[in-house]
């Protein structure tokens, strides 16, 4: 900014294009409101608008919005860092307690606070505004905890509605959704959203076909809800969209699979969808809504880790056609359409949460 004062007149016109190589998103909140918006020759700058709203989507939103300035430099003190929360054994009759955090960039795994309250298995994991989610993790429970990154303990935060297990939760537009899963007896059509800010859940339109262990995924403002097991134990196709400004359900075009336990990730506004024993990673382009195969797997997994970090698809543990849980970690390059070897994880795991959320290098 002192440089474009320096020579004002003849600099302004770079402003735009410098600003766009500064990581807003990633400025202290404070320091972007009293320093950054109120600065009037950025004000004066139109096309500098989408930079600054860029940023503020990040500060309500966090990881959701998607743009390479909102991942850190090498150079910082924060980067990425995949966290796989709790799951099963080997043999898959062990509930696991650990949380463990890996950097991509040193490849060393450092552990976290356990999983808080008694075991789970096959409970809903995300994230919203960099802390870590769960709930359920067995029959007709509705528990829900929150990882602080800051404070890096867990914490209890309200109960569901509707205790359910087998479901899943996404972020969308600053809230978190609950969706589907099983209540030891029926397979669950409904859905509810969190609100942070008053720290409660509501009912939301429901699922029109109920269904546990789907795939959800948030992706252009709507909620993607993609395959899973439907009521009369069978497993569906169907890719059900959620758009909350009208509260709506729709049908999209069917998913090449059907399948129950996989997972769902969304990079560069695609979707991603691995497990369910699928040999291969598929994507689903809402904006075309066509299906694709986006990279063959070394080999069949369902109830795998799948999350992105570095701009890659990474995939971890999970059960094989065998039903042996496994420690193996791929990252899926999507521009190079390659499958990269990655460090295995501290244990056979499946069933677990994988999520990306970013952390002090030095912790």
């Amino acid at each position: 900014m002192r440089w474009v004062r320096h020579h004002g007149a003849t600099r302004r016109g770079a402003l735009k294009d410098l600003l766009a190589h500064v990581r807003l998103p990633l400025l202290d909140p404070v320091y972007f409101l009293e320093k950054v918006e109120t600065d009037q020759l950025i004000q004066g700058c139109k096309d500098c608008l989408p930079l600054l709203q860029e940023a503020r989507r990040y500060h309500i939103l966090g990881t959701e919005v998607s743009s390479v300035r909102c991942r850190p430099r090498r150079s910082m003190e924060l980067a990425e860092a995949i966290v796989v929360i709790g799951g099963c054994d080997r043999k898959g009759l062990l509930k696991l307690p650990f949380v463990d955090a890996l950097h991509p960039e040193s490849k060393q795994w450092k552990p976290l606070p356990n999983v808080p309250g008694c075991a789970k298995s096959e409970f809903a994991a995300c994230t919203l505004k960099n802390d870590i989610y769960i709930s359920g993790g067995h029959v007709a429970s509705r528990e829900v905890w929150m990882l602080s990154s800051q404070l890096n303990v867990w914490i209890r935060v309200a109960r569901l509605q509707k205790g359910r297990w087998r479901h899943k939760m996404a972020s969308l537009q600053g809230k978190i959704y609950a969706v589907g899963g099983y209540d030891g007896v029926y397979r669950l059509s409904s859905v509810e959203c969190y609100d942070p800010f008053s720290n409660s859940w509501a009912a939301v339109a429901p699922l029109l076909e109920a269904v546990s262990s789907p795939a959800v995924a948030s992706c252009l403002h709507k909620l993607y809800v993609i395959g899973g097991a439907t009521e009369d134990g069978a497993n569906t196709e169907k890719v059900q969209c959620y758009d909350p400004q009208g509260n709506t359900w729709s049908l999209l075009s069917p998913a090449p699979f059907c399948q129950r336990c996989i997972n769902a990730v969304t990079l560069d506004h695609v979707i991603y969808v691995a497990g369910g024993l699928l040999s291969a990673v598929f994507s689903y382009d809402p904006r075309s809504d066509a299906w694709r195969e986006a990279a063959l797997l070394p080999g069949p997994l369902e109830s795998c880790g799948v999350t992105v970090c570095s701009g890659k698809i990474h995939i971890l543990g999970g059960q094989d056609e065998n039903g042996e849980g496994s420690d193996k970690a791929f990252a899926l390059d999507v521009a190079a359409g390659v499958m990269e070897p990655q460090p295995p994880l501290q244990r056979c795991t499946s069933y677990h949460g994988c999520v990306t959320i970013l952390r002090s290098t030095c912790r």
